[in-house]
């Protein structure tokens, strides 16, 4: 079984690029016109992210042609969250090693 270390982790971390956290979806809007036919438009795709110094939940409308890059951006940082966990899990094993548990003398 492979073990990861905090070391390979974090070369990993280091290696991985640009990444931006957050979420990005595309928007229709649908305009009736005066014959009754109902029109489905493409809107401009929206970014959704927590802003980091307020802690709030911010909106930014993006332009059409960035949303395939933008949508690559926000999968890699899920990624990343991923990479975090687990360099938290092996710094807490390489840290309290064997003797962490409570009655471990018995």
């Amino acid at each position: 079984m492979k073990t990861d270390t905090t070391e390979t982790i974090l070369a990993q971390i280091a290696s991985y690029g640009p990444f931006l956290p957050g979420s990005v979806r595309k928007t229709t809007e649908k305009r009736v016109r005066k014959d009754g036919k109902v029109k489905v438009y493409d809107a401009m795709p929206i970014y959704t992210y927590t802003d980091p110094a307020t802690g709030k939940q911010t909106c930014k409308r993006i332009p059409k042609g960035a949303f395939d890059r933008v949508r690559e951006l926000t999968g890699k940082y899920k990624g990343m969250r991923k990479l975090i966990a687990r360099f938290e899990a092996a710094a807490v094993a390489e840290n309290l090693g064997d003797g962490s548990k409570k009655n471990s003398s018995r």
